[in-house]
């Protein structure tokens, strides 16, 4: 096999493949490369996103701010509780400071929790006692936040 065989058929798979994405696949199955991460964000998750983000703009909205706030900046794991199951008592603050959503704050946060870990954008971690629960962030909902346009 000669070398002009072979550049042949490496240039003829590239141009097979670019055909085959432009034109057969459909947008949502198309990849799109995160520019940080460098993983693969699917149309499908981005176009979820969007939705959830135009339903849930408010919540959505403050884990934007405090992804972006550089306190929080390697910060993943927040929880979820009510403001009236003993915040103080508990001593959250203790190990620095955390990133928590209360139940009063947001109508929405239990179904938007259950939505959100269904699609892997967040893993529940554990309860930290009976009134609250612990999550994590993925990374791609991290991704998609910080590149989130607020007007």
């Amino acid at each position: 096999m000669d070398i002009l065989s072979l550049v042949t058929g490496f240039l003829l798979g590239v141009g097979a493949m670019y055909l085959i994405n432009a034109f057969l696949l459909k947008p949502s199955q198309q990849k799109v490369y995160s520019s940080a991460t460098g993983e693969v964000v699917t149309g499908d998750i981005k176009n979820l996103f969007d939705q959830l983000w135009q339903t849930h703009e408010h919540l959505l909205n403050e884990m934007k701010q405090d992804v972006d706030n550089p306190d929080f900046k390697f910060h993943r794991e927040f929880y979820v509780l009510k403001k009236g199951w003993g915040w103080g008592r508990w001593g959250f603050h203790r190990k620095g400071p955390c990133i928590a959503y209360f139940l009063e704050d947001h109508n929405d946060l239990l179904p938007l929790m259950d939505t959100l870990t269904a699609h892997g954008l967040i893993s529940p971690t554990g309860e930290v006692e009976k009134n609250s629960t612990r999550f994590q962030l993925s990374e791609k909902l991290v991704e998609l936040l910080r590149t989130k346009k607020t007007s």
